[in-house]
Formats: structure tokens, C-alpha cells, sequence
């Protein structure tokens, strides 16, 4: 895709350069830059050079390091030889390089070390003049428009940024360990102010100008598992969404590594699980498995152990389809997690809920004993969300196999924890169950 600018510049100055790619994406400039402009799969070598010979202006971004950069440099010579419109920004004060003088004698330089400068006025306009000289539109420098978080948030520092969601994100944990209610959230949060703007209002601003924070991301998965774990279905479509945009945000990290890797994975098999609450099963089916071949793709270059990454969809994959098979494939891995109580648990819980469906109480019969030990050895460690789906597996379980006492005895935990946590989607498939059984 055709872009207005061609931005070059050192991976080293990555959150200076984003700070001006923002500001020229608000002013209507179209712009290239690696590597969030990359498709995935292809490679910087073959999108670099066309990228060049489509862009209009090529806007080269000068600072020490860049000048050191053999990417910049090979660039730099590209747009010259394609006789480009290049113009450089100096945002660092540094001194030419006797190749950067060759390179750029007789052409105009902007500097900006102040993002608010007129220089970085004049070089929007001189951009827009350059890519409007065929159409003759005149435009006028827009910045002004521009909301007062927008800008504040164009001119704060990344890491400070990043710091203020990794507190948003520590104290929306507490709030809801201690009020566990989606609608009391949602209220909290509307209410969260960091400095005079509003969490919300910050986060809506870091998507429409593609401002990628991994603390911001976090604070999405968090939010959206809160919604997910409500159960309520007017929730479920902007978990969807933050989801969506958490994902976005770690596959245009400046450097993709395994921990992004996991964040995306953990991220899309939710986004599964939302299309299953609304039984949506076939849907929930193709992206399980679609996130399947993602992670074997993927891990020829993350070697992630097999209990992060595929545990996730395989688990979710044995109950939407009922198959017996499947339960053998992840058997032959429990030795691959006996030492990690959490993932242990959760696998078994899995093949329970699997023998209960299929009506294999044989079975069923024969895991229990080995995960009610990991539930007892992790159950301090993770959601009450897991804690009432234990209680009503047990509660099927004993009432399928006609030991009543028990049954009513698990229901009872199931039921209290449910109420306890504002869990009302819980509630009410306990509820209809225990007709059922009745």
C-alpha cells in the first residue's frame, strides 16, 4: 500500500520516532515504518525497497545512532538514487557524519528537539505541500485540533506511560479481588484518572494512533478476562475488542520476542473462548485450531515449551468436540507439566469435563484422585472462576453416578461461590443443571 512518507531511522530511537509518527498520522500524513508496516512473514529486505519507490517523501529521522545504522544508509542511497523527495529531521543534537554531509548537501534540514517547535510545523506543511502539488489542495497544520489527552499523551515519555498501566493494572486486580463484580469494575474504571485524563479516554487515544504499550495491553487482557469470567453477554463483544487490541499491540512490538509470543497466544484463546460462551461452537472449533497451526508455525522460532503454548487450545478443543483422542494426546504430555501444579489442574479438570460429556464415568473416576491433589496444591494461586467450574464438574459428576449427598454438597460450593463473585451467567447454568438433574 502506497504510503504519503517512508520513515527511516534506527530501531534504537524507536519511541522518539513514534512520537513524531503520531503526530504526522494526526496532521492526515500516511506513513511507513518498520517494522509495524511489515506483513507478517514477509521480510525487511523485500518490503524496504518498495516501500521506497511508493512513498512520496522520504522523511529521514537523524540522530547519532542512525547515522552508525547500515540499514539508514542503505536507504538513504535508495531514495536518492529513485530520485525521491528526501527531507531530514533532526531530533537529536548531534553532529553530521562526513557520509551524512555527502548525503544531504544542498538539502534543507528541519530540526526539532521540541515536538511542539515550529521546525516540526514547517516540516508538516512542506510534507503536505510535497504530497498535494499534483491536486493543488491546500491544508493547514492541524495540531491544534487535536484533544488535549492526544496530545498529552504524543508528548509523555513511553516508559512513564507504561509505568502509569502497570499501576492501572495492579490496583483493577486488587479492586477486584476485593469486589469481584464486572458492573462495579466497569464503574471503577470509568472513574480512573491518570493525572486530568481518564484511563479510558487514554486507551481509546493509544488505538486510534497506533501507540503500541505493552502496559496498556496487559491492563486489556485483564479487563477482558473480568469480562469474560462475568459470563454476562453484554460484555462479551468488548472483550472481544480489547482483546483484539492487546494482540495488535504485541505483534508491533520494535522487537517480537517469546514472551510477546505467549501474550498473543493467551490472547487469541480467549477471544475462542468468548465465541464458546455464546455457543458459538464451531467458530470457538476454527479458532483453536487455527491457533494451533499458528504456534507450531511459530515455535521453529520460539522453542516455548508445550505447556504454554499449546495446552491452551488443545484443552479447549477436547471439550467443544467431544473427542476421545484428543483427551490420549494430552495425556501423553501430562509428564511434560507434572511440575507445574496450575497447568497439571487445569488439564485434568479438562478430561473430567471430557469423560462427563462422553459418559464415561470409568474414566472420570480413575483422574479424580490425581486432581483434586493439584487443585488442593494450586487453588490458592489461581481465579475462584476455576474454583466453582471444579465444584460444577463434581456436582455432574456425583449426580450422574447417583451419590446424591455429594452432589448436593458440590453444587452448594459451586452456588455460593458463584453469588459470592457476582458470577450471574454461573448462577444461571448451575441453576438450569440442577433442574435438570432433579
Amino acid at each position: 500500500m502506497k504510503k504519503d512518507i517512508f520513515i527511516s531511522y534506527s530501531s534504537n530511537d524507536f519511541d522518539k520516532v513514534n512520537n513524531v509518527k503520531h503526530i504526522l498520522e494526526i496532521n492526515g500524513i500516511s506513513c511507513w515504518m518498520a517494522p509495524q508496516s511489515i506483513p507478517t512473514g514477509s521480510s525487511y529486505a523485500k518490503e524496504i525497497p518498495v516501500a521506497i519507490r511508493n512513498c512520496k517523501v522520504f522523511l529521514l529521522m537523524i540522530t547519532s545512532k542512525s547515522q552508525e545504522s547500515q540499514w539508514v544508509s542503505k536507504e538513504v542511497s535508495l531514495a536518492l538514487s529513485e530520485c525521491k523527495c528526501v527531507m531530514p529531521f533532526v531530533i537529536e543534537d548531534c553532529i553530521l557524519t562526513d557520509m551524512f554531509n555527502f548525503f544531504l548537501t544542498d538539502i534543507q534540514r528541519y530540526y526539532a528537539f521540541d515536538l511542539k517547535s515550529d521546525s516540526l510545523r514547517e516540516l508538516i506543511e512542506r510534507i503536505r505541500l510535497e504530497c498535494d502539488k499534483e491536486s493543488g489542495i491546500q491544508n493547514s497544520f492541524r495540531i491544534d485540533e487535536v484533544s488535549n489527552v492526544e496530545t498529552w499523551i504524543v508528548s509523555k515519555d513511553r516508559n512513564v506511560l507504561n509505568r502509569e498501566f502497570t499501576k492501572f493494572l495492579t490496583l483493577l486486580k486488587k479492586e477486584y479481588r476485593n469486589n469481584p463484580n464486572a458492573e462495579s469494575i466497569e464503574i471503577w474504571v470509568d472513574k480512573y484518572i491518570v493525572e486530568c485524563y481518564a484511563i479510558r479516554a487514554i486507551m481509546e487515544s493509544l488505538d486510534k494512533y497506533s501507540i503500541f504499550l505493552t502496559g496498556a495491553a496487559e491492563a486489556k487482557i485483564q479487563l477482558a478476562v473480568i469480562y469474560i469470567h462475568s459470563g454476562a453477554k453484554k460484555y462479551i463483544k468488548k472483550a472481544r475488542d480489547l482483546l483484539n487490541s492487546a494482540i495488535k499491540t504485541y505483534l508491533n512490538q520494535s522487537t517480537y520476542y517469546d514472551m510477546a509470543f505467549k501474550r498473543i497466544i493467551y490472547s487469541r484463546w480467549l477471544i475462542a473462548v468468548t465465541y464458546k460462551q455464546e455457543r458459538n461452537f464451531g467458530y470457538a472449533n476454527e479458532l483453536c485450531e487455527d491457533l494451533i497451526e499458528y504456534i507450531n508455525d511459530e515455535n521453529q522460532v520460539f522453542d516455548v515449551p508445550y505447556s504454554d503454548s499449546l495446552l491452551l487450545p488443545q484443552r479447549e478443543l477436547i471439550v467443544i468436540n467431544k473427542e476421545e483422542i484428543m483427551s490420549d494426546y494430552l495425556l501423553i504430555h501430562l509428564d511434560d507439566i507434572s511440575m507445574n501444579p496450575k497447568e497439571l489442574f487445569y488439564t485434568q479438570r479438562r478430561l473430567l469435563e471430557l469423560y462427563i460429556l462422553n459418559n464415561d464415568f470409568e474414566k472420570a473416576k480413575g483422574v479424580l484422585p490425581e486432581l483434586l491433589v493439584s487443585f488442593e496444591r494450586c487453588k490458592g494461586f489461581i481465579d475462584e472462576i476455576y474454583h466453582v467450574g471444579l465444584y460444577q464438574n463434581l456436582f455432574e459428576y456425583y449426580s450422574y453416578v447417583g451419590d446424591k449427598e455429594s452432589a448436593e454438597k458440590y453444587y452448594r460450593m459451586a452456588l455460593e461461590n458463584a453469588k459470592k463473585n457476582y458470577w450471574k451467567g454461573k448462577e444461571k447454568k448451575l441453576t438450569n443443571l440442577k433442574q435438570i438433574f432433579e
